[in-house]
């Protein structure tokens, strides 16, 4: 029997992680729909975004089977030029797949750019919302990579033909640029029982407490609405100064805005939230993807979310809405969906299926991802 192809990833954080959000979701997804036609080690961190101490129950900086996988731990230090070469070594892949644009991806980029096996998967780094965020520190570090010629060693993961375009701009000489579509999670066979009333609205959030995810906005938007709301706050804590904002801006709504706060929950238990929400609510600045999105229409729960997502023309679709960020168009929005009846919303609740199951139906992720890792050279 032949052995199947080694796959090496390097991500800065793997399941039990859940506080980076999406770029978790994409690999972790990833592995699960792969694991049994790839040989798969993943080397990550032990513990999670900004945690001081490791996950509780796992063995640290060695490998270890899991189920159809390999992982490695690592302890903190240990993600360095040498441990990554030795690693290299070691498993000896025939692809090497970086989760990342910035971070710790200069070892394994520095350690094996030019061998022809590297994938790097910029995970929406590269938008220009994204470079906004510490551009000094980027604009050096990209600028490095391109001084050193890495751009034409290796192949670039696109998710989109949007973030393709963004490849393309920081790196006008990369001509290995794959396009393969995120893999959702699987989408509900069917609704489950629920209902709502005119006047009423449950509200759902999920997303990283960052400027980028634009809470605050979202916070002073529900000032202007009228009607009972109730917000459910999903939230991984990320910038202490802005939560602090937040935490102001919640303790100045009315007391018709009821906010419950879930700090970072564990991803397992984010379904259930979204399965009793009416309405999933992200004026982000910013998505690679989305998963959260996904996730809240593969139930049924539609979205009002910006246009700065691949998430289109959603009220075509009565899956939700997608905006522009301004609070004016947003405050409509969240009153049209509070004003609602319930024959009106189920329309949206089954738009929001559709929706999803419409697009697992299409992506052809065998197809994608088999060229991916197999053609990229």
């Amino acid at each position: 029997m032949l052995a199947k192809p080694r796959l090496l990833i390097f991500t800065d954080w793997f399941t039990p992680a859940f506080k980076a959000g999406g770029p978790i979701r994409s690999v972790v997804n990833l592995v699960d729909r792969f694991k049994n036609n790839l040989d798969i080690y993943i080397f990550t961190s032990d513990r999670d975004l900004n945690d001081t101490v490791p996950f509780e129950n796992i063995q640290t900086d060695q490998w270890i089977a899991l189920d159809g996988y390999h992982i490695y731990y690592h302890s903190p230090g240990k993600m360095n030029h040498k441990k990554v070469k030795a690693v290299i070594k070691e498993i000896n892949p025939d692809k090497i797949y970086l989760n990342s644009m910035f971070s710790n991806m200069i070892y394994p980029l520095l350690a094996a750019a030019r061998s022809g096996k590297v994938i790097l998967a910029p995970r929406g780094m590269l938008r220009p919302s994204a470079l906004a965020l510490k551009p000094i520190r980027k604009f050096l570090y990209l600028s490095f990579l391109k001084m050193m010629g890495l751009e034409k060693q290796i192949c670039f993961h696109a998710t989109s033909e949007e973030e393709k375009k963004d490849i393309k701009r920081i790196f006008p000489l990369a001509n290995m640029i794959r396009v393969a579509i995120n893999l959702p999670i699987k989408v509900m066979d069917q609704l489950l029982p629920m209902s709502k009333s005119s006047g009423e609205l449950n509200m759902v959030f999920v997303g990283r407490i960052h400027p980028i995810k634009n809470l605050l906005f979202l916070l002073q938007v529900l000032r202007q609405i009228k009607g009972q709301l109730y917000l459910d706050l999903v939230a991984a804590a990320d910038d202490d100064t802005y939560w602090h904002e937040c935490k102001i801006a919640i303790e100045e709504l009315t007391s018709s805005v009821q906010v419950n706060i879930h700090l970072n929950h564990p991803h397992h238990l984010v379904k259930p939230i979204l399965e009793s929400a009416h309405l999933f609510i992200l004026p982000t600045e910013g998505e690679n993807f989305g998963h959260a999105i996904f996730e809240s229409l593969a139930v049924g729960c539609p979205v009002l979310i910006s246009n700065q997502t691949p998430w289109k023309d959603l009220q075509s679709k009565k899956a939700g809405v997608d905006l522009p960020i301004n609070k004016e168009g947003f405050a409509k929005a969240v009153q049209q969906f509070v004003d609602m009846d319930d024959q009106q919303w189920q329309e949206y609740r089954m738009g929001a299926l559709a929706l999803a199951d419409n697009y697992e139906k299409h992506i052809n992720a065998d197809r994608a991802y088999g060229n991916l890792f197999q053609n990229a050279e």
